[in-house]
C-alpha cells in the first residue's frame, strides 16, 4: 500500500519568498532535482506563515522523499487554515508515505468534504479506499466528485477503473466512463503530438540484448522450478512467437505466458514456485477474487529480473483448447486443440504447440510473421487482448473496454503511435464514435 500513486497539490501563494517553492516544484517536474533540492533548503529557512506556503512546502518535501519533514509542514498548514483542501491533501499524502494510513485516509476524506470536485483529493481518496477493497465507497465518492466537476476526464477514468475492479456486472458502467474520459480528454491534447519518450523496444541494440537476456533468465528459472516439481508446461503467447520467429525473447515484453494442463494441482504449482525462491505471487492468494482466478491463471513476479510470468491453465475438451483470464475481466479465447512437440532453443528442448504456425495464426492472425507495419500500425503495438482472432464472442466487448483504458494510459504518457495503434485495433473489432474521433485527431495532427 505504501507504493500507492498519490498526488500532492501546489497552489499560488502571495507570501514573500514563497514563489521559490513553486519554482522548485516546477523544476522537480522537469527533472531538475538539484534545483528542486536547493529551493527546498532555501524555503525551509524562511519564516513562512501562510497556509498555501506551508502546504506547498509539504508538497515539495513529498516530491523529494522527505515525508517526515513534509508531514510537519502539512500539520502546520492545516493548523493555520483548517478549511484549505490542499493542506489536507498534502497532509494525507505525507501521512501515507510514512505508513500512517488511517490518518492519511481521514485527511483525504476531509479534503473531499471541503472540495468534492477537487481532482487530487478524489483520486487519492479513491485509491486509498480501493487499497482496502472499499470499492463501493470509492465509486460513490467519485460519482459525487464527477457531478461537481463534470469536465474532469481523470475522474471519469478513475470511475472506469473502480467499476472494472467491481467485476463484469459493471461492464456497461466501465465502458460509459471510459468513453466519457476519452471524449473529455481529446480537446486537451497538445497541438503538437511529439512522442514524450522513446519506446523501450526502440532504445538500442545493446539495451535490447540485455532485456532479452533478462527474459531468458526468467524463462529458465520458471522452467527449472516446474521441471523440479514434475509439472508439465509448454510455450505459448509472446514467448513462442519470439522464439519461433526471432530466435530470442522479445526485449519489450513485460511478462511471459506459459501453458499448463487444466488438471494441474494449483497448490503443487504454488509450492514449486515458492521452493524455487525469487518468485512472488502477483496478488494475495488469500483474497477471494484471486483464489477464484486461480482456476485459469496464476501470476508471479521474478524478483531478479522484475519480469512477470503468467501460468495459464488450458482446458482441452471436444477438440477445443480454452484459455481464460480471471478477475476482473474474464477474457477467454478458444482455438482448435493442438498436439505438442519439442522445440530446440538455447540448448534446451521446450514443448510447444505443433505446428507452431497454426497456434500463432489463431492468436495473432496470419500476419504474425509479416513486416514491421501491419494493418496500418507498428506491429510492436499489437494488443493481444482485443486483436486475438480466437477471442470468444461473449468476452470481446470486455476486451474492447480494457483496451479503452490502455488507450487512455497511452495518451497520458504521450505515446501517440501506440495510442493510434490501439484506436485502429478497437475500431476493427467494434467501431465506436469516440474512438473514431480520437483516431481522426491523431492522424490529422500526425499528417500536419
Amino acid at each position: 500500500m505504501s507504493q500507492l500513486q498519490l498526488e500532492v497539490q501546489v497552489s499560488p501563494s502571495r507570501e514573500h519568498g514563497a514563489s521559490g517553492i513553486e519554482a522548485a516544484t516546477r523544476a522537480f517536474s522537469a527533472g531538475d532535482r538539484p534545483t528542486a533540492e536547493r529551493g527546498y533548503r532555501e524555503a525551509q529557512a524562511l519564516p513562512l506563515q501562510r497556509t498555501e506556503s506551508l502546504a506547498n512546502l509539504a508538497a515539495l518535501g513529498v516530491m523529494l522523499g522527505d515525508a517526515r519533514g513534509a508531514l510537519g509542514y502539512a500539520r502546520r498548514a492545516v493548523g493555520v487554515g483548517r478549511t484549505h483542501a490542499g493542506a489536507w491533501i498534502n497532509f494525507g499524502v505525507a501521512s501515507w508515505r510514512l505508513g500512517q494510513h488511517r490518518d492519511a485516509a481521514m485527511a483525504m476524506q476531509k479534503a473531499v468534504e471541503l472540495r468534492p470536485g477537487e481532482e487530487a483529493a478524489a483520486l487519492n481518496y479513491a485509491r486509498m479506499l480501493r487499497s482496502v477493497q472499499q470499492l463501493a465507497q470509492a465509486r460513490e465518492m467519485l460519482e459525487r466528485a464527477a457531478a461537481h466537476n463534470p469536465g474532469s476526464w481523470r475522474l471519469q477514468e478513475e470511475l472506469a477503473i473502480t467499476c472494472r475492479l467491481q467485476g463484469v456486472s459493471e461492464a456497461a458502467a466501465i465502458r460509459r466512463h471510459a468513453l466519457a474520459a476519452l471524449s473529455l480528454l481529446m480537446p486537451r491534447l497538445p497541438a503538437s503530438l511529439e512522442e514524450a519518450t522513446t519506446p523501450p523496444h526502440s532504445r538500442n541494440a545493446a539495451d535490447d540484448d540485455a532485456a532479452s537476456t533478462r527474459a531468458r533468465r526468467l524463462l529458465f528459472a520458471v522452467g527449472d522450478a516446474l521441471d523440479a516439481a514434475g509439472v508439465p508446461f509448454h510455450l505459448i503467447g509472446g514467448a513462442l512467437l519470439a522464439i519461433h520467429r526471432d530466435g530470442r525473447l522479445l526485449p519489450h515484453d513485460k511478462d511471459i505466458d506459459l501453458a499448463l494442463p487444466f488438471e494441474t494441482d494449483r497448490e503443487l504449482v504454488a509450492a514449486a514456485m515458492s521452493r524455487a525462491g525469487g518468485f512472488r505471487p502477483l496478488a494475495n492468494p488469500a483474497m477471494e477474487v484471486v483464489a477464484a482466478a486461480r482456476k485459469w491463471v496464476m501470476g508471479f513476479r521474478h524478483l531478479e529480473t522484475d519480469i512477470c510470468v503468467d501460468l495459464m491453465f488450458v482446458r482441452t475438451q471436444d477438440g477445443v483448447a480454452r484459455f481464460e483470464l480471471g478477475a476482473p475481466d474474464y477474457l477467454s479465447c478458444e482455438l482448435p486443440a493442438y498436439p505438442l512437440r519439442a522445440l530446440q532453443w538455447a540448448g534446451r528442448a521446450w514443448l510447444a504447440p505443433s505446428p507452431p504456425e497454426h497456434f500463432l495464426d489463431a492468436i495473432y492472425g496470419p500476419d504474425w510473421a509479416g513486416p514491421a507495419v501491419i494493418r496500418g500500425f507498428d506491429r510492436r503495438w499489437f494488443d493481444t487482448q482485443v486483436s486475438n482472432p480466437s477471442r470468444t464472442p461473449e468476452s470481446l466487448p470486455r476486451a474492447v473496454t480494457l483496451v479503452l483504458l490502455r488507450l487512455l494510459q497511452a495518451l497520458q504518457a504521450r505515446q501517440w503511435a501506440k495510442a493510434r495503434a490501439l484506436c485502429i485495433q478497437v475500431q476493427a473489432r467494434e467501431p465506436l464514435p469516440e474512438v473514431g474521433a480520437m483516431l481522426a485527431r491523431l492522424e490529422r495532427v500526425q499528417a500536419t
